[in-house]
């Protein structure tokens, strides 16, 4: 048999040696010594991370909002709207005042009434007994037919006069239109707001 030549000796030495260190480094590898150096391009799959080991926190600010996924199907179409919901209510009329009632000053807003589309009839304005001082049931004005609640309605009202200071009155609205001054300042320079008297007219 024939002696190996000195070369082949060699190659045989160096591959024994080259095994033998690869072998070392799969058994012998400290923990946690591999880092972004060691690693291949690509070397991390997807399918090598366990379920939820990395978080949000963890992704680059540019890959945590993700593209915009597509248009989703249009829901289904809202109630209709009541009739009359977008139309406007009516200007402004002018208070049909009773007896010596009338507005308290031009500075304030003037006795009025109106209707919403929805049927609802709103007053305004601050008014005075002009002649006299008002007393329990005095009528203001009469507000005219299409304009009146179905039953008496009650409303606090803010209300004064000159002589007693700022107050706090009561003011009716009865079915047939009657507006009542029930109680308030009952003195010289009285003054009473409308501004709270709101009702249906059903």
């Amino acid at each position: 048999m024939r002696r190996p030549s000195f070369p082949t000796v060699i190659s045989l030495i160096a591959l024994f040696v080259a095994l033998g260190g690869t072998s070392y480094a799969v058994i012998k590898l400290p923990a946690k010594s591999v880092g972004n150096r060691e690693l291949k391009s690509n070397a991390v799959s997807s399918a090598k991370i366990r379920p939820r080991a990395i978080s949000r926190s963890d992704l680059a600010p540019s890959a945590r909002t993700g593209a915009r996924g597509p248009r989703g199907p249009a829901g289904p179409a809202g109630p209709a709207g009541r009739a009359g919901d977008a139309v406007a209510p009516e200007a402004w009329k002018a208070l049909p005042f009773q007896g010596s009632w009338g507005n308290y000053a031009s500075s304030w807003a003037a006795g009025g009434y109106r209707k919403d589309a929805r049927g609802r009839v709103y007053l305004r304005g601050l008014v005075s007994k002009v002649v006299g001082v008002p007393a329990a049931d005095d009528v203001i004005a009469t507000l005219p037919a299409g304009y009146r609640p179905a039953m008496r309605s009650l409303f606090v009202a803010g209300a004064g006069a000159s002589s007693v200071g700022q107050a706090y009155g009561r003011v009716d609205v009865l079915p047939n239109g009657d507006v009542l001054w029930v109680t308030g300042g009952a003195g010289e320079g009285d003054f009473t707001s409308l501004e709270t008297v709101s009702f249906w007219t059903d």
